[in-house]
């Protein structure tokens, strides 16, 4: 577990993250949102200062010198190993070195001898030279990496809703699209040695470096991404567009042995999950190269990882992708062990209210209310909104970018002073309302009507 975080308070952190039960992991993304995971990393850095504490008040001074002594040696190995794969063996080692480095610096400090000055300055080595090692390697990117491109580009994403007031993004940018997944940080994959294998139940095994990848053909689409954690309002879903080579592609060469076995999806980390064979048949899926003209960033998979549209995040396929592996039996994923039900949890029809936000003040009289919904892969036919206990009433829809997409939409609202409420729905394109019952995201997807209440003046 150690070799996929990449530091001691992520190594720390990822142990909650793996051992906690599922209500209590809930209650913190309920609570936390996108503020999860430092909590956890600071919560794993309490926990932390409170052994050294209590190391610090034991008389085994041999065991605390020796707890030193690895931090060092671990923070030496650190400095030395400029690139990493997130399932090297020997990183666990140093990481665990590190902290141990960081448990006896506390360890010095809560005593009084004269000494401990030393100790307390080789611990705090340890740990600073361990982390900003792994640091460094978090946040390096091959530069020897070729550019993915698509052989037939999208035309430009438009669709008319550009200057509607507060609505999001018709393309959610890199650096606000949502990141989620069960690591405290993003594991760093050394592009030479990297391989994507199509292993299992299949007539030709494959192994692909990075360029025999792009060397099959990527080609754009446009796809909302959701978490399946996703509350109504909620952010956890973005709108990019994707380059990827179709999955497809990769079976044509490989040939399962039986349409009806199982996809694993396996990450560097070891994490995995399964999508049926069947079921891309009908819906796609990819392995994603970038998004957004870019290649992936190390938070969104780098170097690859699979996309299905219309699939729940958590269900759609592993990050930091390394392995597709064709199996006709059922496989142990990592989040039935949570509790969740056995995948592929399809992305239920909802919407969202942009602008204005709940509790605003706004002028009485016309006021715009615009927002987002989706539907994927089916695609959003119509959006409709009600204030107060009227009617729904049909809203403008800005032109479909894509039946996967999230599309945009504008309702000019008459609003006398005083409070309202103003809730939102799509329908979908074959026919089907969004569930007006109001659910928690666990097991299978939220549901009900964003409603916000804003005060007319």
């Amino acid at each position: 577990m150690l070799s996929r975080s990449r530091s001691p308070l992520d190594a720390a952190g990822q142990l909650a993250a793996d051992i906690g039960p599922r209500a209590l992991v809930e209650v913190v993304v309920r609570l936390l949102k996108e503020a999860d995971k430092p909590v956890i990393r600071a919560s794993a850095a309490a926990a932390v200062l409170a052994a050294g504490g209590m190391l610090g008040r034991t008389r085994r001074r041999p065991l605390r010198d020796m707890l030193v002594a690895g931090g060092a040696a671990g923070a030496a190995t650190a400095l030395t190993r400029r690139r990493a794969v997130a399932t090297d063996g020997p990183m666990a080692a140093n990481l665990a070195a590190a902290l141990a480095g960081a448990a006896a610096t506390v360890a010095a400090l809560n005593t009084r001898r004269p000494s401990n000055a030393v100790l307390t300055a080789l611990g705090a080595l340890a740990l600073g030279a361990a982390t900003a090692a792994q640091g460094r390697r978090r946040t390096q990117l091959p530069s020897a990496a070729r550019t993915p491109r698509a052989l037939d580009p999208l035309p430009p994403a438009v669709d008319g809703g550009e200057h509607w007031p507060g609505v999001s993004p018709l393309i959610t940018p890199v650096g606000e699209f949502y990141v989620t997944d069960v690591n405290m940080r993003p594991p760093v994959v050394d592009l030479a040695r990297w391989r994507l294998t199509v292993t299992g139940e299949v007539g030709t095994e494959l192994s692909l470096g990075y360029d025999d990848l792009l060397d099959l053909g990527p080609v754009e689409f446009d796809a909302v991404l959701v978490c399946v954690h996703n509350r109504l309002g909620w952010g956890r879903l973005g709108n990019a567009r994707w380059l990827g080579v179709p999955l497809k592609s990769l079976f044509d060469r490989a040939a399962p042995v039986s349409r009806r076995a199982n996809l694993v999806t396996r990450a560097v980390d070891g994490w995995e999950c399964t999508l049926p064979l069947r079921d891309l048949d009908e819906s796609g899926g990819y392995v994603v190269v970038g998004m957004n003209g870019r290649p992936l960033t190390a938070a969104h998979g780098f170097p690859a990882r699979v996309v299905v549209p219309g699939i729940y995040g958590q269900y759609t396929g592993a990050k930091w992708l390394t392995e597709l592996r064709v199996q006709s039996g059922p496989n142990p994923d990592y989040w039935l062990s949570r509790g969740w039900t056995r995948g592929p949890l399809r992305v239920r029809p909802l919407s969202r209210i942009d602008h204005p936000t709940h509790g605003a003040r706004v002028p009485t009289g016309a006021v715009d209310v615009t927002g987002v919904a989706w539907a994927p892969p089916s695609g959003v036919r119509e959006v409709h909104v009600a204030v107060d206990d009227g009617e729904w009433t049909p809203a403008e829809l800005a032109a479909e970018l894509a039946p996967s997409s999230w599309r945009r939409w504008r309702h000019r609202a008459d609003l006398p002073p005083g409070p309202h409420r103003i809730r939102v729905r799509c329908v979908t394109t074959d026919g089907r309302i969004q569930d007006a019952l109001a659910r928690e995201p666990f097991p299978t997807g939220a549901t009900g009507h964003h409603t916000i209440t804003v005060d007319a003046r």
